[in-house]
């Protein structure tokens, strides 16, 4: 691998050390890499990534991956604004094949219900960190919410406390409603 392009929590495995058959690695970032990774995953924090992985050949130049990730982050709420703490535990699967054999997922066609196609095989290195930090990133709420945000939306020409105003989209809706109630 070339350290110059190595991503924030990078932890190679050379393919050939994997000849004894299954190999068992338990991997934590440094504060330094949580917060390159915070980053990388716009959170306001990594607190804690820690991770159990086996590696195992599989069928020919194929390698499994499975283990377990665990992460506390720190992200802001999509309403309020303040920091919602989360607790995160995942289950990491991925297959590796040679970097040659491995085809662009764009040219081909997967199947919803079928197996992910394998990732490449690097220079004879799997990352096992990387794809720790991918599935984190897959794991990671979308739209985080502290305890009792709500939101309140306001529509065209509404007033500052929420409330539909008389030009907004839904308000021809309100009157019909009020009409027959």
């Amino acid at each position: 691998m070339n350290p110059s392009n190595r991503p924030e929590f990078s932890r190679p495995v050379a393919v050939e050390s994997l000849t004894g058959g299954l190999a068992e690695y338990d991997i934590e970032a440094t504060e330094a890499e949580r917060q390159a990774l915070a980053l990388r995953l716009d959170l306001t924090s990594v607190d804690s990534l820690t991770a159990s992985v086996r590696l195992w050949p599989e069928g020919g130049e194929m390698v499994r991956l499975q283990g377990t990730l665990a992460a506390r982050v720190t992200q802001s709420c999509v309403v309020t604004l303040e920091p919602v703490t989360s607790s995160i535990q995942a289950f990491v699967e991925r297959r590796f094949g040679p970097g040659e054999g491995v085809q662009d997922p764009q040219d081909e066609e997967v199947a919803w219900d079928g197996e992910d196609p394998p990732d490449a095989i690097l220079n004879g290195y799997i990352d096992i960190g990387e794809a720790v930090a991918e599935q984190l990133s897959l794991e990671i709420s979308p739209f985080p919410r502290a305890p009792g945000a709500e939101f309140r939306g306001y529509s065209v020409g509404a007033a500052d406390q929420g409330e539909a105003g008389p030009d907004g989209p839904f308000s021809a809706l309100a009157k019909l409603v009020k009409k027959e109630t």
